[in-house]
């Protein structure tokens, strides 16, 4: 197991930084995505209540 937890710590160290990057990358686009759809419906859907 040992061999196998260093094995991958040697390989995968730079891939791994970078996977973790992209991921919190990504986190962030799709939260502020929700935000920003949430927000954009929210308006949509107080100026369609206005209009009717």
């Amino acid at each position: 197991m040992t061999d196998a937890s260093s094995n991958d710590q040697h390989f995968g160290g730079f891939e791994h930084n970078a996977y973790q990057s992209n991921m919190h990358t990504l986190a962030m686009i799709s939260l502020w995505l929700i935000i920003v759809a949430g927000v954009a419906c929210g308006i949509f859907g107080f100026f369609w209540g206005l209009s009717h």
